[in-house]
């Protein structure tokens, strides 16, 4: 990738800004590059959550504690996590194993660490239920096993060829890896300017190419495997599986760990129980009909088997599988059928 220019204008007077690096302006990683990317997320290209970072809560099989630091860890609208590694200016060659021995260690998240490691990144006054709460609100089809395998994102001013020739070769065999770069400005004013861009995978890459890559089994299987794990409710939205305020009903699943009995019977008792209104929106598709608010899938199956049992789940509910079309096929089945 070339270097870019970057100038401010005021009408036709402009004045160019000078690149710097975060140690010439004694800037640090863990202070200042990782608050960053906690306040502005996007900028990894990527719609996340942040879940926590720093983390060092690794214990190896053994049962030792593993002296490693996470910079960053977050998860996507999927309910994949997303681990994230920052380094200051030129980044080591060193980075990709790191990266890819925390991603290793991060697949054997439960949905219970997460929520432990989130409550605490939040504070003492959050417990792990609201903790889980909040993951859920922001991705509603999660669980154990949306969590893996985690992506990979490296943040650094530069990377060297050994670095970017490591990662092309990884995305070709399916790794979710991408790199991200950023470079800092000064400008005339005085006040510094931070521009990010993503080097690999390259934005539309294949737009530019002769030929298409070929793909072995172990690369359909793991995109076909990730596809079912994309977010459900917005894949419908895009297909506009649905007419706005289109009725749907909801339908205790077969073989749930839950009081199956106990919440039919709870939602047989009000015929507005177990009906809902499709609203079009991907982060809140469904209207109860018994209280006219919107949910998301899971947020809403969870109040429905606490308000039917008088306590919290059992497991965790994966939502779309228990609300259904007028056929009885649920949102899942209905949007694995969707190109």
């Amino acid at each position: 990738m070339g270097s870019e220019t970057v100038f401010t204008v005021d009408g036709v007077t402009s004045a160019l800004a000078t690149s710097v690096t975060m140690a010439s302006e004694e800037l640090q990683e863990r202070k200042h590059l990782q608050q960053w990317i906690i306040d502005h997320p996007e900028v990894l290209g990527l719609d996340i959550k942040v879940v926590t970072m720093e983390y060092d809560k690794w214990v190896t099989a053994g049962g030792a504690k593993a002296l490693d630091r996470l910079d960053v860890l977050a998860v996507d609208r999927g309910g994949r996590l997303v681990v994230v590694e920052l380094k200051r200016d030129r980044a080591e060659a060193a980075v990709t194993m790191q990266a890819i021995n925390y991603a290793a260690m991060a697949s054997r998240f439960s949905l219970d660490n997460l929520a432990d490691a989130h409550a605490a990144f939040l504070g003492s006054e959050i417990s792990r239920q609201e903790a889980l709460q909040q993951l859920v609100d922001w991705a509603d089809t999660i669980n154990d096993d949306t969590l893996a395998p985690p992506r990979i994102v490296l943040v650094a001013g530069d990377f060297g060829p050994s670095i970017t020739n490591t990662a092309l070769f990884l995305h070709s065999q399916g790794l979710d890896i991408r790199l991200i770069k950023y470079q800092l400005y000064r400008l005339a004013s005085g006040h510094l300017v931070c521009t990010t861009s993503q080097l690999i995978p390259v934005p539309n890459a294949e737009d530019y190419m002769v030929r298409p890559r070929s793909s072995d089994i172990s690369k359909a299987v793991a995109t076909a495997a990730q596809t079912r794990k994309e977010e459900i409710c917005k894949r419908l939205v895009d297909a506009n599986a649905f007419a706005l305020g289109a009725t749907l009903s909801i339908v205790v699943p077969d073989k749930v760990g839950e009081d199956r009995q106990t919440v039919k019977e709870w939602l047989a008792e009000k015929p507005t129980r177990s009906v809902v209104h499709w609203t079009q929106d991907p982060k809140l598709p469904v209207k109860w009909a018994e209280d006219g608010e919107p949910y998301n899938c899971t947020t809403l199956i969870r109040k429905i088997i606490e308000a039917a049992t008088d306590s919290p789940p059992q497991t965790y509910p994966w939502g779309v599988r228990w609300i259904c079309d007028s056929t009885g096929k649920s949102l899942n089945q209905l949007a694995d059928v969707l190109p």
